[in-house]
């Protein structure tokens, strides 16, 4: 898999039976800003709620890959 540009968010949800999924996401506003009341997070934490269902059976975790400089 080609990598992403940093930042970008990992969603993996796994399920019962050894099922589930990894899903690589990188999130880009558009040339006016991002869509009204939403937030690259708020986007993604809103595919992790689907993803998690209210079943219980479904775990999903979600981290957020980025590059940060500090000084020495």
């Amino acid at each position: 898999m080609p990598e992403l540009p940093y930042p970008f968010y990992q969603l993996q949800a796994d399920g019962p039976n050894e099922t589930g999924c990894r899903i690589s996401l990188f999130v880009s506003d558009g040339v006016g800003g991002p869509l009204p009341g939403t937030t690259a997070r708020s986007i993604v934490e809103g595919l992790k709620e689907q993803l998690q269902g209210d079943t219980g059976e479904v775990s999903v975790s979600l981290t957020l890959q980025e590059i940060r400089a500090t000084d020495l």
